[in-house]
């Protein structure tokens, strides 16, 4: 029985299964680190599906809400969440528009170029506009503030 070993903040990352340092490779399902030489020994477990990738695109493969070891394939429109097979086979999303998942990426990925140009192209040397006028009216402000208060002493002389 394997024990469950508790690292250290400064230990250094490790493959899940046989604890080599290098490891470059995840599980996106069962959320596991893996080195190469691991990933045969981890795919042969056939009790549940895995999506092993790169280190660097961990994250990437869309689980089902409620089939946590399912991996979404497909995106149902009505109710706007990512969806698997045992998902569409229960009936549940039966009468619901569905797009391929990838799809949907795609879309949500064109509508945040999007917005992030205009964000670059608009908003932002406008933003730039008022930040740089921001000193100049401090020291407007500031003058306009001292303003009174020398006309009212030059009004009322203390005896």
């Amino acid at each position: 029985m394997a024990m469950y070993q508790r690292r250290g903040i400064q230990d250094v990352l490790r493959c899940d299964l046989c604890e080599d340092p290098s490891f470059t490779m995840f599980c996106d399902i069962c959320q596991i680190q893996l080195c190469k030489a691991c990933v045969g020994e981890h795919l042969s477990d056939e009790s549940k599906t895995h999506k092993v990738v790169q280190f660097r695109n961990r994250g990437s493969t869309p689980k089902c809400p409620t089939h946590s070891t399912k991996i979404c394939e497909l995106h149902c429109e009505e109710c706007d969440i990512p969806i698997c097979a045992t998902c569409v086979s229960c009936g549940e999303h039966e009468q619901h528009k569905k797009v391929d998942i990838i799809k949907t990426f795609e879309n949500k990925k064109t509508l945040l170029q999007r917005d992030l140009q205009e964000l670059e192209e608009s908003i932002s040397p406008e933003y730039q506009q008022i930040a740089s006028d921001i000193p100049g009216t401090i020291t407007t402000s500031q003058h306009h503030n001292r303003q009174p208060k020398l006309n009212f002493d030059n009004r009322v002389q203390l005896p």
